[in-house]
């Protein structure tokens, strides 16, 4: 037959016993040995480097570093219930891996298991079989070890991010997703490959040793069964496209709360396919509208408590020159908090931020975001995110009068410094409110502020949270001189995640100046995977020079 052309870029992330081998002898009779690579083994980044000049399907089993997925790659994937996949690949080592220096060990490790009725293995059999999915995933931004139900979040919000999904138990639908995405209009069936030779159905299996195999893959099964859930969530959205109504309150729509992406103690973040729309169609984690005047998105319908917020917006303009009106309300636009227009002067950058401040003085259900777009223009909605300006001051210790200018660049007082993020500047950041937030790319998220200090010991601690990607190998250096002396360099912690998520971001270090300076920064270096909000620095001097000390006792 023909092979398809196909002109993207994907990634098959096989895992084992997953029909993987079979989807990657379907790719090829498909694609053509020309698009598709053979079945690979290896790390993610050197199969792109190696292979992604000449294929654009790399299919493989894949280990990840922790750098996070390719953009530029679109990833799949099949998964299998994972009781069923622990049992076929129990008896695929035992009697379908020929014996070799690799495999010797695996394959003791799985007679022992069968001959104890999963009482006993060794270490070799055990970490290939307990657990796999959530470490394949997790390890895609995890770089350290986590607590298994840190790895499970992690591995979740991996999957989020996944072009395709399938489910060995319907692969024939998964094939025909899959060749929708591939733009291959009529296709061969797939057909069994690698086929485990001889092996019992689960109900022939004993009950102590179901039980035991249960045991070593529980995180598995939750994250098999959160994954379905995510699936069928996004599969069953159905947008209520209507004529626009000026009143929002005429449109009877639903005002059921939006779920939050990224929740901590001042802070909601929403990626923008996650609210409810008038107008927009889901394009990856965002919505675009159709051309069509109306809400390109309305939600979250929070319940707030009394205080002073911030809604901020982050997008495209697709088609450059429009007008859009953006406000923040409840009561189904019957309480209007705060309102602007969003003018798009077509000059310069197509990214735009929106910031609406708000004070509410009792507490409100139902509050919204709004964007509303004209006729015959397309804008991109990336993020919307909710602040509690007060709880942001209060995690910083400092007061601040909302009715005046901006604050300085540093607080002094009793030997403690405290920068604010928003006087800092940034390489690579958001500017979200008083707030700086990591927006996917690598580099400074903060530098500066370029204060004096007297010498002495000092303990620093970076205010603000941590999204679910977590830190993914961000970290710390304090520098002097333009930054050509480097005075101490501080990962920020032992894990992605630490119990500090929602006030600091890793726990407090310390670091020593032997003299004076009189321009010492602090940076913020992250990656491409890392999701910090940054509200803040507190330096506090902890130990005086000896200088200092003696000038004091003479």
């Amino acid at each position: 037959m023909t092979k398809a052309y196909y002109s993207g870029r994907v990634v098959f992330h096989h895992l084992t016993k997953t029909a993987g081998q079979a989807v990657n002898d379907w790719l090829i009779r498909n694609l053509g040995v020309g698009t598709v690579t053979p079945n690979l083994k290896g790390e993610h980044r050197e199969l792109i480097q190696r292979y992604g000049g000449n294929y654009p399907v790399i299919s493989a089993h894949i280990r990840f570093d922790g750098t996070g997925l390719d953009p530029r790659y679109q990833y799949v994937t099949v998964l299998r219930e994972p009781v069923d996949r622990f049992i076929s690949w129990l008896h695929y080592i035992d009697k379908d891996v020929a014996i070799t220096e690799d495999t010797k060990q695996p394959k003791a490790g799985a007679k022992l298991f069968l001959t104890s009725d999963g009482e006993e293995a060794n270490e070799a059999f055990l970490e290939s079989a307990v657990n796999p999915y959530v470490k394949s995933f997790s390890d895609v931004v995890m770089k350290a070890n986590a607590s298994w139900q840190q790895r499970m979040q992690a591995a979740l919000s991996v999957l989020s991010e996944y072009a395709l999904i399938g489910f060995q138990e319907n692969l024939p639908q998964f094939i025909d997703e899959f060749a929708g995405l591939l733009q291959v209009k009529s296709h061969a069936p797939i057909r069994a490959i690698n086929v485990t030779s001889v092996r019992p159905h689960r109900d022939a299996v004993s009950a102590q040793m179901l039980r035991n195999i249960n045991k070593l893959t529980e995180w598995d099964a939750e994250l098999y069964s959160k994954t379905k859930e995510m699936i069928a969530r996004t599969t069953n959205l159905c947008p209520n496209i209507q004529v626009f109504k000026l009143q929002f309150s005429s449109w009877d729509c639903t005002t059921q709360p939006s779920r939050a992406y990224w929740k901590g103690n001042y802070l909601e973040h929403y990626i923008a396919r996650d609210l409810s729309s008038q107008n927009g169609v889901v394009a990856g984690r965002a919505l675009v509208s159709s051309g069509v005047m109306g809400y390109l998105c309305h939600g979250p319908y929070l319940r707030l408590e009394p205080g002073r917020y911030l809604a901020v917006a982050t997008g495209i303009w697709i088609t450059r020159g429009g007008t859009c009106k953006v406000d923040v309300c409840s009561e189904k636009g019957a309480s209007l908090h705060a309102e602007k227009e969003l003018v798009d002067s077509a000059v310069g950058s197509a990214e735009f931020s929106v910031a609406l401040e708000f004070l509410l003085d009792h507490e409100k259900t139902g509050v919204e975001f709004r964007l509303m777009v004209p006729d015959r223009h397309q804008v991109q909605l990336n993020t919307v995110t909710f602040l509690d300006l007060q709880k942001i001051y209060a995690l910083m210790n400092v007061e601040i009068d909302f009715s005046s200018a901006e604050g300085d660049i540093a607080k002094q007082n009793f030997g403690k410094t405290v920068i604010l993020a928003k006087t800092m500047s940034s390489k690579v950041g958001l500017t979200v409110g008083p707030t700086l937030q990591t927006d996917g790319r690598n580099g400074f998220l903060c530098y500066g502020p370029y204060i004096a200090l007297k010498g002495g010991r000092y303990e620093v601690e970076i205010m603000g949270g941590i999204g679910p990607r977590g830190l993914a190998g961000a970290y710390a250096d304090v520098v002097c001189n333009s930054g050509k002396t480097k005075i101490h360099h501080q990962p920020l912690a032992i894990t992605p995640f630490n119990e500090f998520a929602d006030s600091a971001v890793g726990r407090p270090w310390q670091f020593s100046l032997e003299q004076d300076v009189n321009d010492l920064e602090i940076r913020l270096r992250v990656s491409e995977r890392s999701e910090i909000n940054l509200c803040g620095i507190v330096l506090r001097r902890i130990e005086e020079a000896e200088g200092d000390q003696q000038s004091k006792e003479d």
